[in-house]
């Protein structure tokens, strides 16, 4: 064919072709093959895939020639090449629907393409807009719904692809003895592809999050949708406004910034915000939202919040939560965002009905904390609260106040395993905030857990976070989180995460950084590397040496056990189990006690319990059980070689011990049977148990060494958390009270982490054996005492009808007092009731009752002593001996009226009286709570005395013991 014929021909082809005329200047061959995949896509598919391909090939090879062999990476390239594995060869046979529709897909990444291109090329932003050919709708062209934006060819454009099919081999030639682009002119084409790839790739994430990205001749269809975004209108590079207008429901809404990566986007937001001018004005106040971006990173701004700043998000938000945004601001335009309710219309705790009297007053002051962070615009937060210190009420507290006064919509509430998921589902359902008159939570609020394949759209979602992950990974943990359209960044209002700690390790951090809400971490160990993701906002902290000083926690004594051999051992937790840290890595090599050192240890832990346990005699004999144990074990072939040893040492069958597995194998049911039944004493387990609520236990044996000291105490705190007399001698028969808890160490673990923590006092002296257990340090007593009376010369006892005694304590008396005693707890004078009890008991003011059972002293044993110190008890006596001996005087006085009881009637009277001393008023709901439950609650107290006769004595004995 002739030169000039042949230059006719391509024109021809240009002006024929709906949407790949403007290549022809820059490459024919890119016009003839996208024109010719466009002509055959409707009657040959399989022609305009091939088509396609070699359309992919072309502009490949032209990438490199411009960018160079380095530019192998990036959204267009990877485009490229999935458009040349798309249009691959496909098997013979009659092409169909399913092909056609490959085809005409395939014509518009290669439009896509084309446009990328010429803007690289020519340097010109263009508006350029796809027309699909007429014979591509299938519409009738009498219907409505044809669309209007269609091409019809004047000639037909397969015809003219067919005039050049014999030029296209010179074409190529041609095009192959092209050289590589000078080195000035790939230095300036580089750095305009940087900014074409950042817009390729914001125009992806927009059409993700649900936006219909058009150019701004398709203007006049935006209506058609919610969300469009409209790229900017043609202009030469630099030039100023925004890359694009969204418009939601045809109203301009918001602008994005687009920028190179690299760039500094917030100095972009900057120049942005200076660029505004009065006349523009009233048009920036109607687009509230603006973004920045390279592509990558994505930096967000609404207006409309109090003091506007830029934050960075996973995404951007979709048209309807713009849409709810946009209603919400109208409805309340005082506070018309979340931060903006936060601030104006979330009360101060105490206008709220949050006395200290309703909440513990570290809880009070987390949620006072947090609330001021949020207040202030902080996007994370942490609260330390010690275990037993109730994170949990906490949490639900900041949620019922946020759903309640600031309108959050949605609350995710994070935890890390699956009984923890259920003790969060359980206190949300027993939650009642103030003025609610018995209201629970979730009657007013739904709660519920996210399944692996629905995503509730409710007010509180709770999960787990590997459930969480699996869900935004769609099932590939590996790939890292995804968007997910019915989960997008901003369906959440709130996160709090509780055990924080664990849920930012490296596989669990990024479900932080993919929503767009506030962060409230809660966890009883801050390891700096929570508070670095945190932000080092750590705003309120409670910590496990306070909980020891308010009787919130107990104390911890350590018996060592030394001389043995321990075998080294590679660890192989896995990362659902270990937090890990600085001091602890995966494949690390520890010490285990394994083989005949396993039944030294053992056998020494067992001849050591009187001395860990002085009060209580005869331990181990069948009226005093050992007590509540658990074992930390290596592994699984190591935990099963412990359960087997500790049954053979203290001969005991399988009820006595057991391996607990926590993933799999249902931990709960075996953890639930640990902590309410007599006959399991001890459990074995690999890992730790963070967060387990098991009160009882008051042994710690650890068989393997731990190099983390965060994960240490955490292993520690399952041993810390007070229990009720009587609910511990429901459990381990012979015991008195829960007054601390022994680590029981044969690998020197806790000399790694000595020095960690002041709470943890190190008792005893080196033997070849192992140590045995000596006095505590003497306390000063008489600074306690001056302490304590100089806080009573200031006028801040109890209230004087308390002091005098003058009428039976009611439950409201009791609340006061429990108010008071912790106000005396906290700084400075940090004083606890066993803490002032035991200064008078040293310096010999009072004592005891030899008969019964020391058991920890509280507020009601202080006002013991305020009426001692008043004159008016010439000696102190503990409050559970003054309640006991009014219950044998009342049982005496029924005796000699005539009235007897059985053994079954002494044993409720005694365990109410019990409840009476703990908590200085005895409710009925009490009947229903351990250890009432071992003889039928309620119920059973109903049969051992008669419906009637229940209700009288009970009357009768609050009456006579408070």
């Amino acid at each position: 064919m002739h030169q000039v014929a042949v230059e006719e021909a391509l024109e021809g082809l240009a002006a024929a072709s709906a949407n790949f005329g403007f290549l022809l200047p820059l490459e024919p061959l890119l016009l003839v093959y996208g024109a010719g995949a466009e002509a055959d896509a409707h009657a040959r598919p399989k022609r305009s895939l091939a088509q396609a391909r070699q359309f992919a090939e072309v502009l490949t090879a032209e990438s490199v020639r411009l960018l160079g062999p380095d530019s192998t990476d990036g959204p267009v390239l990877r485009a490229l090449a999935e458009l040349r594995r798309s249009g691959a060869p496909t098997p013979n046979g009659e092409a169909g629907p399913d092909h056609r529709s490959r085809a005409q897909r395939l014509v518009r990444h290669c439009f896509d393409l084309g446009v990328w291109y010429f803007r690289l090329r020519t340097g010109v932003r263009d508006a350029l807009s796809f027309v699909p050919p007429a014979e591509w709708d299938d519409t009738p062209t009498s219907s409505p719904r044809r669309h209007v934006a269609i091409w019809e060819p004047v000639t037909d454009l397969a015809t003219r692809v067919a005039l050049l099919d014999e030029y296209v081999p010179v074409l190529r030639r041609t095009f192959d003895r092209r050289t590589p682009a000078e080195t000035a002119t790939r230095a300036s084409l580089e750095a305009r592809s940087a900014l074409l790839e950042a817009e390729w790739r914001v125009a992806d994430l927009l059409t993700e999050a649900g936006w219909d990205v058009r150019d701004d001749s398709d203007a006049p269809h935006e209506l058609l949708v919610r969300g469009v975004a409209v790229r900017g209108a043609a202009q030469p590079d630099q030039a100023a406004g925004p890359d694009y207008v969204l418009r939601v429901d045809g109203r301009p809404v918001g602008t994005v910034e687009v920028r190179p990566r690299g760039k500094d986007l917030g100095a972009a937001l900057a120049r942005r915000g200076e660029a505004a001018t009065p006349s523009t004005a009233s048009t920036e106040r109607r687009m509230p939202y603006t973004y920045a971006t390279d592509g990558v990173r994505v930096l967000f701004q609404n207006g409309d919040d109090p003091e506007p700043r830029f934050r960075e998000i996973f995404s951007f938000h979709q048209p309807d939560t713009v849409a709810r945004w946009l209603r919400e601001a109208v409805a309340d335009p005082q506070a018309p965002t979340f931060r903006g309710r936060v601030r104006r219309r979330l009360p101060d705790l105490d206008d709220d009905g949050y006395a200290q009297s309703v909440l513990r007053s570290w809880q009070y002051d987390a949620v006072r904390a947090f609330e001021s962070s949020l207040r202030r615009g902080e996007r994370r937060a942490i609260v330390q609260i010690a275990v037993g210190g109730g994170r949990a009420v906490t949490a639900v507290t900041v949620a019922y106040r946020l759903l309640r006064h600031a309108r959050a919509r949605r609350i995710l509430f994070l935890v890390d395993r699956v009984d923890l998921e259920r003790q969060a589902l359980a206190t949300f359902a027993a939650y009642s905030g103030p003025g609610e008159d018995g209201r629970k939570f979730t009657e007013s609020y739904r709660v519920e857990r996210l399944s692996s394949d629905v995503v509730p759209s409710q007010e509180v979602v709770v999960s787990t976070v590997q459930r969480l992950h699996n869900v935004l990974s769609g099932g590939k943990p590996a790939s890292g989180v995804r968007y997910r359209p019915d989960l997008p960044p901003e369906f959440f209002d709130l996160i709090i995460a509780d055990d924080c700690h664990r849920s930012v390790s490296s596989r669990w951090r990024a479900l932080f950084d993919y929503f767009d809400a506030p962060v409230l971490g809660l966890t009883a160990t801050p390891t700096d590397q929570a508070l670095k993701v945190f932000q080092g906002n750590l705003v309120s902290s409670y910590t496990f040496a306070d909980a020891v000083a308010d009787g919130r926690a107990v104390d911890i004594t350590i018996y060592r056990i030394g001389r043995l051999d321990t075998r080294p051992e590679w660890a192989a937790d896995t990362l659902e189990e270990l937090d890990l840290d600085a001091k602890e890595t995966l494949g690390h090599r520890r010490s285990v006690v394994s083989g005949q050192a396993l039944h030294a240890a053992l056998t020494a832990f067992k001849e050591g319990l009187p001395s860990m346990f002085p009060e209580r005699e005869w331990l181990g004999s069948e009226n005093v059980a050992l007590p509540k144990t658990v074992v930390y074990a290596a592994d699984d072939r190591h935990a099963d070689e412990v359960v087997d040893a500790l049954r053979t040492v203290f001969g005991q069958g399988p009820g006595f011990c057991q391996k607990v597995r926590l993933n799999g194998g249902s931990p709960h049911l075996w953890l639930s049977q640990f902590r309410n039944t007599v006959e399991l004493r001890v459990i074995v387990v690999v890992g730790s148990l963070t967060g387990a609520d098991i009160a009882p236990v008051e042994c710690l044996l650890f068989l393997q060494d731990v190099k983390s000291s965060n994960r240490y105490f955490q292993m520690l705190a399952v041993g810390t958390r007070p229990i009720a007399p009587a609910e511990l001698r429901a459990v381990t028969p012979g015991a008195s009270a829960k007054t601390h808890c022994v680590v029981v160490d044969p690998v020197d673990v806790t000399r790694h982490h000595a020095g960690q923590s002041s709470t943890v006092r190190k008792r005893g002296r080196e033997k070849d054996a192992y140590e045995a257990p000596t006095a505590a340090t003497t306390v000063d007593d008489a600074e306690v005492l001056e302490r304590w009376r100089s806080f009573l010369r200031a006028d801040n006892g109890p209230a004087r009808e308390l002091i005098t005694g003058t009428r039976a304590l009611t439950e409201g008396d009791v609340q006061m007092l429990r108010s008071w005693a912790e106000s005396l707890a906290r700084p400075p004078r940090r004083l606890t009731a066993e803490r002032i009890w035991s200064a008078y008991e040293r310096v010999g003011v009072t004592a005891s009752d030899a008969r019964r059972p020391r058991a920890p002293k509280g507020p009601m044993d202080l006002l013991a002593l305020v009426r001692y110190e008043a004159g008016l008890e010439p000696r102190p006596r503990p409050y559970r001996d003054q309640v006991f001996e009014r219950l044998d005087a009342w049982i005496d006085h029924q005796e000699r009226q005539g009235r007897s009881f059985d053994s079954d009637q002494v044993w409720w009277m005694e365990r109410i009286a019990d409840g009476t001393a703990v908590g200085g008023h005895f409710a009925a709901a009490s009947l229903d709570a351990v250890p009432f439950t071992l003889k039928g609650g309620t119920s059973g107290f109903l049969r051992a005395f008669g419906e009637h006769g229940a209700v009288r004595l009970l009357d009768e004995l609050r009456s006579v013991l408070a």
